[in-house]
């Protein structure tokens, strides 16, 4: 993880039982996993004892010398996370690593995208005064016993001139970021007035479902923007609401995370999949895959004109709705292609028409992407926006009801960009 400075001296540790139970385990146990060395060419030099090792590809776990060294982990673990604050941890890495005496490893940064998402932490087991560890080519003396904090996204290497092995705890941690035990997160991307309710109505209703009373970001004390607060909902990317729902700063997704979780409902009691519906998530998309392990998405998009329509419709209050409306769902569009093209994270794109026209076909892709939902179905009439109605692709009553003016205005916006609203196979 970057971090402001070099490293972060977090405190001393007590490694006793910890020391003598590495002087008991023979050389060979310091052999039996290579990964490492023959994977990264900076530490063919060193030893590892892994006890877990979790990369971007794969996980693996020595069971048996973990069930021995958890405990013992277990009070270091806890300083570390009572240090940041953090209530639960999320471990990737944990090993003890040693570098023989007169060995060195190279400078190199660690640049697999996993290390950018957790803490990387030190706490010398066996060292000693001519051990030299250098960050960003800043000699520094890690002292036995002491944990540390460090920037591993920079330049480090270490040299070991001594004539004795040193060996580290080391460990890659990072906060839980779970709504209550939800084995992922899913969230919809979808513009306002694009068949977000009615997908989350019909997620909500299956037995693995874990949901909320309503949009996340209109939930009492959610810690973070909001349209409703600039007045800015349905053409919230026309205003300053935009910037705010874009900076990260603006959020305290640990206050979030609290409070979902305790306004959350299991739908059953096997729950696993937590799901949410906020329009303004296709703002912040990044921030969601960061500040949710295992995020997922579902992208929905809907006709253009339909969606302007409901726009137009719920904010005449506002003058040249119609402008604002038109920009609005031609920023969503633009959002929503940037958002498919950079989204790292498990993901699926369906189309309102797609919904309405052929649910039990889109229910079964559905399926296909979370086997969990297995139950979903869009054919029951539900409460959706304040009313119980059947299925209904409204798309035809909707776009019949403009004017003559307003669809001019909306025309004056999307034809330019028939591209755009092609590659989602609307003609405009």
């Amino acid at each position: 993880m970057r971090l402001d400075k070099a490293c972060i001296r977090i405190g001393d540790v007590d490694i006793t039982e910890i020391t003598r139970h590495l002087k008991q385990l023979p050389d060979s146990a310091w052999k039996a996993n290579t990964y490492r060395q023959n994977t990264y060419a900076v530490h063919k030099q060193t030893e590892s004892l892994v006890l877990y090792f979790k990369t971007d590809e794969f996980t693996e776990t020595n069971t048996e010398l973990l069930s021995v060294m958890q405990p013992l982990l277990a009070p270091i673990f806890a300083r570390f996370a009572q240090y940041y604050g953090y209530s639960k941890l999320d471990i990737a890495k944990l090993m003890f690593a040693k570098l023989p005496a007169g060995a060195e490893i190279a400078e190199h940064s660690d640049s697999a995208p996993i290390f950018a998402r957790y803490h990387r932490v030190h706490v010398p087991i066996v060292t000693n005064d001519a051990v030299m560890f250098y960050l960003d080519q800043q000699p520094f003396h890690f002292k036995t016993g002491v944990m540390y904090d460090i920037n591993n996204l920079g330049l480090h290497r270490v040299v070991n001139p001594s004539d004795e092995d040193r060996i580290h705890l080391i460990f890659d941690a990072r906060p839980v970021k779970r709504i209550q035990n939800a084995s992922s997160h899913l969230f919809i991307l979808s513009p306002n007035n694009s068949g977000s309710s009615l997908m989350s109505a019909a997620l909500s209703d299956c037995q693995n479902a874990i949901t909320l009373p309503g949009e996340g970001h209109y939930i009492a004390g959610f810690a973070g923007p909001n349209p409703n607060r600039d007045n800015s909902h349905f053409v919230w990317s026309q205003f300053n609401t935009l910037n705010k729902l874009q900076c990260s700063k603006a959020y305290d997704w640990p206050a979030i995370r609290n409070l979902w979780s305790g306004v959350a409902t299991p739908q059953s009691g096997t729950a696993s999949i937590f799901v949410e519906k906020s329009p303004c998530n296709i703002a912040r998309m990044a921030m969601l895959a960061e500040e949710f392990d295992d995020a997922k998405f579902l992208f929905l998009i809907r006709n253009p004109y339909a969606m302007f329509e409901s726009v137009v419709r719920a904010r005449r209050d506002l003058p040249e709705v119609e402008s604002l409306a038109a920009q609005h769902v031609l920023w969503c569009f633009r959002q929503q292609e940037a958002n498919l093209q950079q989204c790292e994270s498990p993901h699926l794109l369906i189309r309102y028409e797609d919904v309405c026209d052929s649910p039990e076909a889109t229910a079964q892709t559905i399926r296909k992407f979370i086997p969990a939902f297995e139950d979903i179905d869009f054919i029951p009439p539900r409460w959706v926006k304040g009313q119980k109605s059947a299925l209904d692709n409204r798309n035809a009553t909707q776009i019949a009801r403009l004017t003559d003016n307003e669809r001019a205005v909306a025309e004056a916006f999307f034809q330019p960009n028939a591209e755009l609203f092609a590659r989602f196979g609307y003609p405009v």
